[in-house]
């Protein structure tokens, strides 16, 4: 009786430490640029059949190290299906200058309603600066097209990428 007694809560306790370090590790991931927690509002412009489109954006940072992004171009554009909004995590590189190098990583899907349509999801990179002097963000993003039921660090793509350069501000809530 003692060692089934016993076994139990180091089993639990084996399982749960585990869990405590990734916490802090991500924690400490983020740690030196929580001056760029916020919610940005970007634009971005693109050439598509000889037209020039502007697209907006969210993009939403906060403290734990989740990142939320809304587009503008969610509905679909020529040649891409409507998809969902994105959802994923983000991490300090380290500050230069004054600004936050930071990497975000979110993961959106294609919507349809067509059952015989193929559906993907979108592993969207982004490389961006952070100035909390300016409230601005900058950088650029890299979509990579997955199969809906792929791994999410697969270096599989079901299409070419494409990547665009976006400019941004935090958004300010007034009095």
């Amino acid at each position: 009786m003692f060692r089934r007694n016993l076994v139990v809560p180091l089993a639990v306790s084996f399982f749960a430490f585990p869990g405590s370090i990734s916490l802090a590790e991500e924690a400490a991931n983020i740690s030196g640029c929580l001056d760029a927690v916020g919610t940005y509002m970007t634009s971005r412009s693109s050439v598509i059949d000889g037209n020039n489109r502007v697209d907006r954006g969210l993009i939403a940072l906060t403290n734990g190290g989740h990142a939320l992004v809304t587009d503008s171009a969610e509905g679909g554009v020529n040649g891409y299906q409507p998809f969902s909004s994105g959802s994923g995590a983000w991490r300090c590189l380290g500050t230069e200058n004054g600004r936050n190098k930071i990497k975000i990583v979110t993961f959106d899907f294609t919507t349809t309603p067509n059952a015989d349509t193929d559906r993907y999801m979108a592993r969207v990179t982004v490389s961006a600066s952070a100035d909390p002097a300016s409230n601005s963000i900058s950088g650029n993003s890299l979509v990579e097209f997955l199969a809906i039921d792929a791994a999410p660090n697969t270096t599989d793509t079901v299409r070419p990428p494409v990547s665009y350069d976006f400019t941004g501000v935090r958004l300010e809530v007034g009095e």
